[in-house]
């Protein structure tokens, strides 16, 4: 790996964990639903699929998640977090490489949303062996405002932020 690219994804992944610790600091979006978030740091990942490519963008998550979770002082949330983001970028970058002409940014972060929210709550219930789909509505209800808000910020991420943030400059050979 280039230092710029190193140095690109450590930015990337600093402003992301930045965000999820402030998030950690805030009430739930839901009041009834336990751990629902505004997923604040989904939209440095969301961007980063976007200006950086997909490898960048998990490594991020990756980095985010764990580095959260230490910092946070929560280890089992990598049991959550982990599969949840690793399915919902999954399902974001097919959705941008395949069908970015049909469905928008904030299209595509709603569905990565859901996805993320579903596959939290089938682990919660897997670790608990008590099934847990009766929180789904309500995670689903958290996965609209947090989609919507995370696509939102994200198309005006992409739209305004300046090229040499994200673009490796030519070298000559």
């Amino acid at each position: 790996m280039r230092t710029k690219r190193i140095t690109r994804i450590a930015l990337f992944t600093a402003v992301a964990l930045l965000l999820n610790l402030l998030e950690s600091l805030l009430p739930p979006l839901l009041p009834y639903a336990p751990g629902a978030k505004m997923g604040l740091g989904n939209v440095v990942t969301l961007t980063a699929l976007i200006l950086l490519g997909y490898t960048d963008a998990y490594l991020i998550l990756l980095l985010r998640c764990f580095l959260g979770s230490v910092y946070g002082g929560n280890l089992t949330a990598l049991l959550y977090s982990v599969p949840a983001g690793i399915a919902a970028l999954t399902v974001q970058l097919l959705l941008y490489h395949f069908l970015y002409r049909f469905v928008s940014i904030m299209g595509i972060s709603f569905l990565g949303a859901v996805v993320h929210n579903a596959v939290q709550v089938a682990v919660a219930s897997a670790m608990v062996g008590v099934n847990l789909s009766l929180m789904l509505p309500f995670m689903l209800l958290a996965s609209i405002i947090a989609g919507l808000f995370v696509g939102i910020t994200a198309f005006f991420l992409v739209k305004y932020m300046p090229p040499k943030v994200y673009l490796q400059p030519k070298t000559k050979e």
